[in-house]
């Protein structure tokens, strides 16, 4: 018998993302018992209502009989996340393979409470995992703090920290697209790559998350988690094989080299704050907080040393989109030059979301009035099959319950992020009224 017991099940991640991966996941792992954990108190048909209506609400069509037979799984415990109250799980009889989800906000006195809690109540061994969701601490400090307490508990391979932009199918897709695929992998580099660009963008603005936004910002709210995850996959070099080890091996190795593009702070970043920012609840009026920011950067390796990396993420942006494109260089000579005809640089184009698609421009569309190469574009979309799109919570889901850590996060990329964005925060400092514009 496996055992998922989730804390924080009646909270906004729990019903908006979970319950549905779960309810998903069901016949993969129906042998499993559920428990949800959280403060409000409720009976178990209470707490089955908010699993169902979840399920009801996030999931297209979900089969009435399968649903029913998903509800009974689940029981429900109330308590404080302390030892007193995780005293109540040590009563339900918990025994063998056990997945503790902290589906709670992660600040360090939080999780102590919880895993202080498992632990006094003799609730880890060496059958347990735990998950954690972002944000990995608040600088590098804080992360080290998070992950040396954690360590003493769990093994590194015990304990599944969660980017669900991981585990979105086209990040997973670009190690396929790269090491699957001879035509794309010898020219992978400084040779025939110009620039890359990293976009992350939101046309909503912070709503309701004032209180944790204006201390955190765009940089460490986006680009040193998310951003920085799909540079590392975009740029790593092949690993040895797909084992967890070797994904974050590849990873580890491009994110202790990324520095700035230049030492000039003005040069490679710049900030920016959205018109009405200062009017959202929970914000300082005279916040100087950034809620766009892009970074010019370069890996600091002969194969990259020479590409631009501009990672840009903002709120209130013209579109919600995800984006990571590759650009080409032009041919050293172009054939067709004599007659007037300009050849495009080659693009591959990868829709993280809302998309979820490939898309890859060549010069192929031949005229014959003037015969010149005009570009024309191949599209891969993941949307056109249904069969291969799945939610990123239900891939992670999935590959936990394998104990698969592969699209997971280790605690050294969580430093070495940490450590980068740390000084590019540092850099801003003196400088960043000046900076920030309005837009």
């Amino acid at each position: 018998m496996k055992t998922f017991i989730l804390f924080g099940a009646s909270g906004d991640l729990a019903r908006q993302k979970l319950y549905a991966a779960l309810f998903e996941l069901y016949a993969e792992e129906s042998d499993f018992r559920r428990i949800g954990f959280a403060r409000t108190e409720m009976t178990n048909a209470e707490f089955r209502e908010i699993v169902k209506e979840s399920v009801e609400a996030y999931v297209a069509k979900p089969d009435s009989k399968k649903l029913e037979k998903f509800l009974q799984t689940w029981e429900y415990v109330s308590g404080s996340y302390d030892s007193n109250g995780i005293a109540q799980l040590a009563q339900c009889c918990i025994v063998g393979e056990v997945f503790y989800y902290l589906s709670i906000p992660s600040g360090l006195e939080l999780i102590q409470g919880v895993v202080n809690g498992l632990a006094k109540n003799n609730l880890i061994n060496d059958g347990s995992s735990i998950v954690l969701e972002k944000p990995f601490g608040f600088d590098f400090g804080s992360a080290k703090k998070i992950n040396l307490f954690v360590q003493k508990h769990f093994k590194e391979t015990q304990i599944y920290r969660i980017d669900h932009y991981l585990a979105k199918d086209l990040v997973q897709d670009m190690l396929a697209l790269r090491f699957a695929n001879p035509i794309f992998e010898p020219i992978w580099n400084g040779k025939y790559i110009e620039k890359i660009d990293i976009d992350i963008k939101e046309d909503e603005g912070i709503r309701s998350r004032g209180q944790y936004y204006d201390k955190a910002g765009a940089i460490k709210d986006m680009i040193q988690n998310h951003a920085l995850q799909l540079l590392a996959f975009s740029t790593m070099d092949k690993p040895a094989s797909l084992s967890a080890k070797s994904i974050h091996e590849g990873k580890n190795a491009i994110l202790k080299r990324i520095k700035l593009w230049s030492e000039s702070a003005a040069e490679a970043i710049s900030i920016g704050q959205y018109d009405g920012y200062k009017n959202e609840p929970y914000v300082s009026p005279d916040s100087d907080t950034e809620t766009l920011a892009s970074i010019k950067v370069r890996i600091d390796s002969p194969k990259w040393r020479t590409v631009p990396v501009t990672i840009t993420s903002g709120k209130k942006m013209d579109k919600k989109t995800t984006d990571i494109t590759i650009h080409f260089k032009k041919n050293s000579k172009n054939i067709w030059e004599g007659r007037g005809c300009e050849v495009q640089n080659n693009i591959i184009h990868i829709n993280v979301q809302p998309d979820n698609d490939i898309r890859l421009k060549l010069n192929s569309e031949y005229d014959a009035s003037d015969k010149c190469a005009y570009p024309t574009e191949l599209r891969f979309g993941f949307r056109d099959n249904k069969m291969l799109l799945k939610e990123p919570y239900e891939n992670a889901l999935r590959d936990l319950f394998a104990h698969d850590q592969s699209i997971f996060i280790n605690s050294k990329e969580i430093l070495l992020s940490w450590k980068f964005i740390d000084g590019v925060l540092e850099k801003i400092k003196p400088l960043r009224k000046k900076m920030l514009k309005k837009y």
